[in-house]
């Protein structure tokens, strides 16, 4: 079972500043919504398909499937500032969307219940396996299961996945091994689909929507939360993000009929 968030945010990272302060940025994932969309349209999304969004954030990328395909919006997440702000954010747009704080591996939910289950950007913070199992549970028989998420390059060095682990928590996979994680777990048709080329927009849309004032407030929150050693470790983990060897990818799968 993974640690809930709240108990984890000490440790000096990207991820655990993204979970505790809010940074002026509601889309977080790499390609925004044009990424959601695509996922979305993968996953057969349209008007009435119950879809649950893993791992939700902020709420933006569920609150915007429901304002597009007319969808019925479930989100969770295991950090209660995440889910706060989601609650707050359908309350001043009216829309209803539900948000619940919940387990990735022990999703709340009935088996069957969904059309589609998402994950967007962090599935490789969780026991994968154990993730997308519960993902495919409470998905209906023939139903989506579909991420997006960070993708090593196969010749990516040992060091910097274990630099990227120690720092992030987060251990990615090459495309080619996303898709046989979601074979392995049952799923069919599966597509895997190279993004990789959305990575060095997505580092400089970030910094042009934060703006230089807002990148100077971001290090003064990480270093009065963590020091010298908190800047050093964003900064590694922005260096891995911008390296050669990092790669984005959309992997979609269906339930079978069982």
């Amino acid at each position: 079972m993974n640690k809930p968030i709240e108990q984890d945010n000490k440790h000096p990272s990207l991820e655990n500043l993204i979970i505790s302060e809010n940074l002026g940025i509601e889309t977080l994932h790499p390609g925004g919504l044009d990424i959601t969309t695509e996922l979305a349209e993968l996953c057969n999304i349209a008007k009435g398909i119950k879809v649950l969004d893993v791992a939700s954030g902020t709420g933006e990328s569920i609150i915007y499937l429901v304002n597009k395909f007319d969808c019925v919006g479930n989100g969770i997440d295991n950090s209660s500032y995440m889910i706060e702000r989601s609650k707050n954010k359908v309350k001043d747009k009216n829309i209803d969307v539900k948000f619940t704080i919940g387990d990735t591996h022990n999703l709340p939910f009935e088996d069957n219940y969904f059309d589609v289950v998402i994950c967007e950007c962090t599935m490789c913070i969780f026991n994968k396996e154990k993730a997308i199992d519960e993902m495919i549970r409470v998905v209906k028989p023939r139903g989506y299961i579909g991420i997006h998420d960070i993708c090593w390059k196969k010749d990516t060095p040992q060091y910097l996945k274990t630099k990227l682990m120690e720092i992030e928590g987060e251990i990615p996979e090459t495309l080619d091994e996303w898709k046989s994680i979601f074979s392995r777990s049952g799923l069919k048709n599966i597509k895997a689909i190279d993004k990789s080329y959305i990575i060095p927009s997505w580092i400089k849309n970030n910094k042009k929507e934060i703006g230089i004032k807002g990148q100077f407030k971001i290090f003064r929150k990480v270093f009065s939360k963590w020091g010298f050693r908190g800047i050093k470790n964003i900064i590694d983990t922005e260096k891995i993000f911008k390296s050669k060897y990092t790669g984005y990818g959309i992997i979609v799968g269906n339930k079978t009929n069982n």
